[in-house]
């Protein structure tokens, strides 16, 4: 009988390790500035896509050029828009730079937030550039974002998990400061279905630019904290994308204290300075600022994601495995010194894909 029994402990030993496997989830987390991602379609009702046109239809329009320098105060923006030929050659090569990015992520992310994407049909098209394993199942992309007060491009969230309802945009309130800020990117939020059952609350942003007074940045994060605290106090929330916050700003008191209020967490790597690493970096930008690297885009994760936090969320956010996502030379530019930046897209040849390197973080369950 004995005999029976002892012989029965390893294979219960072997069923309970599985169960365990079976129970342990990894989300991954992807946020990355896509950089302009226009189709090469005109929209009648946004100037700002007169830029992102085939030169074959910016020159069949007798007021092109007359727009662009209408609709754009600085003369290198106003050439770009009379010069730049964004066929669709140049596009499918934009495209294919971004998907192969993508793609080479380790692990592959379950959850992309992508500022900057012009419409939903230019985030199908990027999603069927991936590996057809590789395809995300769930698009969101709303375009709500004011063409008028600004370029009409938007935050697109992908998944492989299913939306748990539907998905809504938060347009940021600047107050009294409207027209000092004039206008920004909507928040978007995604509720997502996690492996176990759980509802993750995904915040895609893409705040104010550092041509903005810091303020303009300040309302919103006011209004993503507005739209986190209108959760229920135990909902699980991740913030991810281009906050537009340079190192010198993730340093200062006020940062800190929206985090705080927020009931947010964040990697500490975002608030360490302005040496390497970063996702972006200042060039000439003004003093303080020369040659020195910002997390302008990262996460912030929800306190009850916190792995010294007790909690029954059943989840915790992995802060040590937030890192930059850089797998090809087409990343990478070098000035020649050899000093090492993030490689913007060039149209005219081809190389390059965005001026921001991407960041992952994961997220796992907790037993």
């Amino acid at each position: 009988m004995w005999k029976t029994i002892l012989a029965t402990i390893p294979a219960l030993l072997v069923l309970s390790g599985a169960a365990i496997a079976q129970d342990f989830h990894r989300v991954t987390v992807m946020a990355f500035n896509v950089e302009n991602l226009f189709d090469t379609e005109d929209d009648p009702a946004n100037t700002g896509d007169d830029t992102y046109l085939p030169l074959s239809v910016k020159q069949a329009n007798p007021d092109h050029e007359t727009n662009c320098r209408a609709n754009n105060d600085i003369d290198f923006y106003a050439e770009q828009c009379i010069t730049l030929d964004w066929s669709e050659t140049v596009l499918d090569r934009k495209i294919g730079a971004l998907a192969g990015v993508i793609a080479a992520a380790a692990p592959f992310p379950d959850i992309l937030i992508m500022p900057e994407t012009e419409n939903p049909a230019i985030v199908s098209r990027m999603n069927d550039a991936l590996p057809a394993d590789r395809r995300y199942q769930t698009l969101v992309q709303l375009n709500s974002t004011s063409v008028t007060s600004d370029r009409g491009i938007d935050v697109a969230i992908a998944s492989t998990l299913p939306l748990a309802a539907p998905a809504m945009a938060h347009a940021v309130d600047f107050g009294d400061d409207t027209e000092l800020c004039r206008g920004t990117r909507d928040i978007v939020e995604a509720p997502l279905t996690l492996p176990d059952g759980k509802v993750l609350h995904v915040f895609g942003v893409h705040l104010p630019s550092g041509g903005n007074p810091l303020t303009c940045r300040e309302h919103a994060m006011r209004t993503l904290i507005s739209a986190r605290n209108a959760l229920p106090p135990d909902a699980l929330a991740i913030a991810g994308g281009d906050f537009n916050l340079n190192c010198s700003e993730t340093r200062g008191d006020l940062f800190e204290r929206m985090v705080r209020f927020g009931k947010w967490a964040v990697p500490p790597e975002v608030t360490s300075g302005c040496d390497e690493p970063g996702t972006n970096k200042h060039r000439n930008r003004g003093f303080g600022t020369w040659f020195t690297w910002s997390f302008l885009d990262f996460f912030l994760v929800s306190e009850n994601m916190l792995a010294e936090q007790r909690s029954m969320s059943g989840w915790f956010a992995n802060l040590g495995s937030f890192r930059t996502v850089v797998v090809s030379a087409e990343q990478i530019a070098a000035s020649g010194e050899g000093f090492v930046s993030t490689k913007r897209f060039n149209p005219e040849d081809g190389t390059g894909v965005s001026d921001h390197w991407p960041v992952m973080i994961e997220l796992v369950t907790r037993p």
